[in-house]
C-alpha cells in the first residue's frame, strides 16, 4: 500500500509538471478560513499553486501547503487503526462494517492539534465570478502539547490517559489514514481580481497517540492511537498574487 501511494503521488507530480511546461497560465493564492463543528472549531491557513488547463483554462490542478489548527472541548477520540476498526486494510476498508468490540475511546476535556501538510488541489472555474474546488492534505506532520484524558475501554475499564498529537500525517484510504488530515469542498466568489470569498465544507481527522498502549482488544492487539472525525462548515477569504 505504501508503495502504491508513493507511485500515485509521483505520477501526480509528473502530471502537473507536464501541464506547467505546456501552459503558462498559472495561479498562486493564499487563503484563511474558519470552520465550526461539534464542540470544536478550526482555523486553516493555505497556500496554493495551481496550473490552469483546458480550452478555456477552466480546469485547475496543483499543490500547496496548509496549516490547520483545531481546538476542541469534551470530544471523544475512538480507536484509529483500520485493522482494528474494520479488520481490513486497503480499499476494502471503505465498505467494511465497524467492529464495535474493538472500539475504545479517550475523552479529552480540551484538545488542540496543529498540522502542517502538503496539499493536493483541484478546481473548476464556472465563470469570471464563480469557481468550485477541492483540496486534501497528503503528507506532513503534527505538533501540540500533551493532553490529559480519560481512557474508556469497551470492557468497562476506565483509566487516566496522557497523549500527544500523532507526529506523522499520511493520506492513505479512510481509516488507514495516519495523523491529522484536512480536506475541503468549497465554492468561491471573486469580489475583484485579487480578493475572493469562499464557503465550504471541511472533513477533518485529528489524532492522538497515548504514551502507552492502553487498549487491548479481545484478540490481544495493543493500541495507542485514537482519532476524532468531524464535518465542519467553513468560511474564508482568498488573496490571489
Amino acid at each position: 500500500m505504501k508503495k502504491k501511494i508513493i507511485i500515485s503521488f509521483t505520477l501526480f507530480t509528473v502530471c502537473i509538471n507536464a501541464i506547467a511546461q505546456k501552459r503558462e497560465a498559472k495561479e498562486q493564492s493564499a487563503s484563511v478560513s474558519i470552520a465550526f463543528g461539534s464542540n470544536q472549531f478550526t482555523t486553516a491557513f493555505s497556500y496554493r499553486y495551481l496550473w490552469n488547463f483546458g480550452k478555456k483554462n477552466q480546469l485547475q490542478m496543483g499543490t500547496g501547503l496548509r496549516l490547520t489548527n483545531n481546538f476542541g472541548k469534551n470530544n471523544y477520540y475512538i480507536t484509529a487503526p483500520a485493522k482494528l476498526t474494520s479488520g481490513n486494510t486497503g480499499p476494502a476498508v471503505l465498505f467494511a462494517d465497524q467492529l464495535n468490540q474493538n472500539i475504545d475511546s479517550v475523552l479529552f476535556s480540551k484538545s488542540q492539534t496543529n498540522a502542517l501538510n502538503l496539499t493536493l488541489n483541484f478546481g473548476y472555474k464556472i465563470n469570471d465570478k464563480w469557481s468550485v474546488g477541492f483540496d486534501i492534505d497528503a503528507i506532513g506532520f503534527s505538533f501540540g502539547r500533551s493532553q490529559q484524558g480519560t481512557y474508556i475501554g469497551n470492557a468497562g475499564i476506565v483509566a487516566a490517559a496522557n497523549a500527544k498529537p500523532t507526529g506523522f500525517n499520511w493520506l492513505l484510504i479512510s481509516d488507514n489514514d495516519l495523523g491529522t488530515l484536512n480536506s475541503e469542498f468549497f465554492a468561491q466568489y471573486n469580489i475583484n481580481k485579487k480578493w475572493s470569498a469562499k464557503l465550504g465544507f471541511q472533513f477533518l481527522f485529528t489524532e492522538y497517540t497515548t504514551d502507552t498502549n492502553l487498549q487491548t482488544t479481545p484478540a490481544g492487539d495493543k493500541n495507542g492511537r485514537f482519532r476524532n472525525k468531524v464535518g465542519q462548515i467553513s468560511v474564508g477569504t482568498t488573496y490571489k498574487f
